[in-house]
């Protein structure tokens, strides 16, 4: 092969790659542009008791503040079904991230209901599998676990919601954890809304 071909297709390659990385650093960082003018643009209100705080949309409403074996339960709910949750736990006793979201998942499996009243053993072939997505975020120069579960939007006949993601903050003495859950098919609808309160959650101490 011509040394000057040679020498020209090694160049053009190294440039497709550069532009290449060069456009995933400009997507994420469009992204994250996105996300700030999202939660920027929520026309927000603000939890602050007991040593808990975070932002939420004015439009959502506290339904639940409880304490039970040291856990404390926060329930946010939002339209469309849209809820987030948040649990505080003793950092001495708290689960991992991924820990934390395989329990929960378990826990809150629906089970199509037979007739009569009877209910189906919760198995493989009755109840859909989640899928779990890992991933790891930037926030004001902190990095922070992230797990997305995806559920099918149908188990059995049951219509659930099939989009579901945690996290965890820590303080002091706490690990606090966000539950976000929707119906994936709105999901676009609330990002801003789940990146507020994620974004401005605070435990103290």
């Amino acid at each position: 092969m011509n040394s000057r071909l040679l020498l020209f297709i090694c160049l053009i390659t190294f440039f497709t790659s550069a532009c290449e990385r060069v456009d995933e650093a400009e997507k994420e960082k469009n992204q994250q542009a996105e996300l700030i003018k999202a939660v920027t643009t929520v026309p927000s209100q603000t939890f602050d008791q007991d040593g808990l705080s975070f932002e939420y949309p004015e439009d959502w409403e506290i339904i639940g503040d409880d304490v039970q074996d040291s856990v404390r339960y926060i329930f946010i709910q939002g339209p469309k079904d849209a809820v987030a949750i948040i649990q505080q736990h003793p950092l001495d006793e708290a689960l991992t991230l991924e820990e934390f979201s395989t329990s929960y998942s378990e826990e809150t499996q629906e089970i199509p209901v037979l007739a009569e009243g009877e209910v189906s053993e919760a198995s493989p072939t009755v109840v859909a599998q989640p899928e779990f997505i890992y991933i790891s975020r930037d926030l004001e120069g902190k990095s922070y676990e992230w797990v997305v579960e995806r559920v099918p939007g149908n188990i059995g006949g049951v219509q659930t919601s099939d989009y579901r993601e945690y996290f965890r903050k820590d303080s002091e003495k706490f690990a606090t954890f966000l539950i976000n859950q929707v119906n994936n098919d709105v999901i676009s609808e609330f990002e801003g809304s789940f990146e507020l309160i994620f974004k401005t959650l605070k435990s103290e101490p």
